[in-house]
């Protein structure tokens, strides 16, 4: 469905009223009060990012409180109570205003106890081996980076989203694609490694994404300027490592 041309004339004028009443609520808020942050996002960022990094936001604003609402779906602002999102997409929301967040690629990884240690060693050997699917992400795109023919011939499983996916690979199910900032806390704590150091870079990046009339509004600066240090302070710790023992070009160096 889309609006018609009168539709989108009314729908800025009943945005720029929202606005209007939302920031005339603020500014009679007592000043003990707290204010409500609602926030839409992916499952998988939530689960994987975004609530890890939260008890940093609430121990620094405690005055404001963050609600998530984790769905696939797009979130409609108009319609279902959101403050701002973050989306993975090409940028562009017709009606709204976005800011990059981060990039994005997509690392092998796997449980250090898969087939009882017993590692591929060069990106071949995951020609032979159980691999983990996600089909908005699909292999053949990692193949193809490191010159390797794949064929998906819909063997291995599938899962509809990260918050299964990784999980599966801890477990020992097979090797994941995996979104890197998504396995960064996994990685550190060992309970998944990364294979090789090539990565393939995503088509779509992450955007903090909110109506412009609520751009003035200070709960949105005052967590968008978090996410956007949250970001900042991960990159000033360095890219994802590699496995241990494994050399520049990802393979594991052979004894002499």
């Amino acid at each position: 469905m889309l609006l018609t041309d009168e539709g989108n004339r009314l729908l800025e004028r009943v945005r720029a009223a929202i606005s209007e009443i939302a920031e005339g609520v603020e500014s009679i808020r007592p000043a003990n009060a707290k204010q409500v942050l609602t926030i839409s996002t992916v499952p998988c960022f939530a689960a994987y990012w975004l609530l890890p990094r939260l008890a940093d936001f609430n121990e620094h604003h405690p005055d404001i409180q963050v609600n998530i609402r984790a769905a696939l779906s797009l979130t409609d602002f108009t319609r279902d109570g959101v403050d701002m999102a973050v989306r993975f997409g090409p940028g562009t929301w017709p009606g709204l205003k976005s800011i990059k967040l981060h990039d994005e690629e997509l690392v092998p990884v796997c449980s250090p106890a898969f087939r009882g240690g017993q590692l591929p060693r060069v990106p071949g050997d995951l020609l032979r081996v159980p691999l983990l699917h996600d089909e908005r992400q699909p292999w053949s795109i990692w193949f193809e980076a490191v010159g390797l023919n794949y064929s998906d011939a819909g063997q291995g499983p599938r899962y509809g989203d990260g918050n299964l996916l990784l999980p599966a690979a801890i477990a020992g199910l097979g090797v994941a694609l995996a979104r890197a900032s998504l396995v960064e806390r996994d990685l550190a704590s060992g309970r998944l490694v990364r294979l090789f150091s090539r990565s393939v870079p995503t088509r779509y990046s992450y955007f903090i994404v909110y109506p412009p009339e609520s751009e003035s509004l200070g709960k949105i600066q005052i967590f968008q300027q978090w996410l956007l240090e949250q970001r900042q302070s991960g990159e000033g710790k360095g890219g994802i490592g590699v496995q241990a023992g494994q050399d520049s070009t990802g393979r594991v160096p052979r004894p002499a």
